[in-house]
């Protein structure tokens, strides 16, 4: 009788104890804070009293979990503890298993609208304005590949930013190497060609037609008149209105009404689809072009037919 009362007694303290015990770490937090970041230095004891409240159990219950799991360590960075149980946390942190952010750079985006970018995100802008890239052009400006780029909280855009610029250089040099050039644009000219063509066009398909009436234009020595380009040289102080003042403004060098051949520089990120327009375009029939809907262009092969659908479309007003 004496043997049972003695198990019971050893049942029931260890019952009370596993059971609080796994209670304990299976919960879930009530936390508003999506994410805890861990600094260097931090002890786990600093840790979990930001996560759940410490008492004399729950400091002994956490003693016997990290001697169990071999844990002794947990590891800086930013963490994911929004509904996830302490075990989960603790295991996380330990396994360095930190939230993973995504910064997307779009065709279409220019130096100015990616500083913001970088600004809004968790990144450290070490690489304010593109300055800091290991570049062979004699410009930064549209010189990355569009794409969905990951990073860990307070990493570098340095470090995402020449991998999407090297990413972008190892894609012209394989244009080069499996397609025939067709013009004579080098790959400088050719990005600064592919972002013009990527503000102009209202859809992919008149990508190639766009690009052949900017060709055209430069075999002639017709000077470009891209409104993009305007609008680019007056950044970042453009009010969204072209004035006849900015047309004629021969100080802009970007204004490819006033000057000759391209622009100095790319005026944004190019598409993949706009640099393999400016790559392969050809002289078009086409000499002109007008926006006709939001969406599309209207191509004209003489000043004249250009005008009278400038006039049909009440433009000239």
């Amino acid at each position: 009788m004496r043997f049972f009362k003695i198990l019971f007694i050893i049942f029931f303290v260890c019952f009370s104890f596993v059971a609080p015990y796994k209670a304990y770490f299976s919960h879930k937090p009530l936390l508003i804070n999506q994410s805890l970041t861990i600094e260097d230095g931090s002890t786990i004891n600093m840790v979990i009293s930001e996560i759940t409240p410490q008492n004399i159990f729950n400091k002994l219950y956490l003693k016997i979990f990290l001697l169990i799991n071999e844990i002794d360590t947990l590891k800086s960075g930013e963490y994911k503890i929004y509904q996830k149980s302490l075990k989960e946390i603790i295991k996380d942190m330990n396994q360095g298993n930190t939230v993973t952010h995504k910064i997307v750079i779009k065709e279409g985006t220019n130096l100015y609208e990616l500083n913001n970018l970088i600004n809004d995100s968790y990144l450290i802008n070490d690489c304010e304005m593109l300055k800091c890239l290991n570049t062979l052009f004699d410009y930064s400006e549209g010189t990355l590949y569009p794409d969905t780029y990951f990073y860990k909280r307070g990493d570098k855009a340095s470090i995402i930013l020449q991998k999407s610029h090297d990413r972008l250089m190892n894609y012209l040099n394989s244009l080069s190497l499996n397609k025939i050039r067709v013009n004579s644009l080098n790959n400088e000219e050719l990005l600064i060609l592919s972002s013009i063509i990527e503000k102009e066009a209202g859809n992919h398909d008149e990508k190639p037609l766009i690009a052949g009436v900017f060709i055209k234009r430069l075999n002639e020595n017709m000077r470009l008149q891209a409104d993009p380009t305007i609008i680019y040289g007056l950044l970042p102080n453009f009010d969204g209105d072209i004035k006849k003042s900015n047309i004629l403004d021969r100080n802009n060098k970007y204004n490819t009404y006033m000057i000759n051949g391209l622009p100095p520089s790319p005026i944004a990120i190019s598409s993949i689809s706009s640099i393999d327009a400016a790559f392969g375009a050809k002289p078009g029939e086409y000499l002109f072009f007008v926006a006709d809907s939001p969406k599309s262009h209207y191509f004209s092969k003489t000043y004249d037919e250009h005008l009278n659908k400038i006039r049909e479309l009440g433009l000239d007003k």
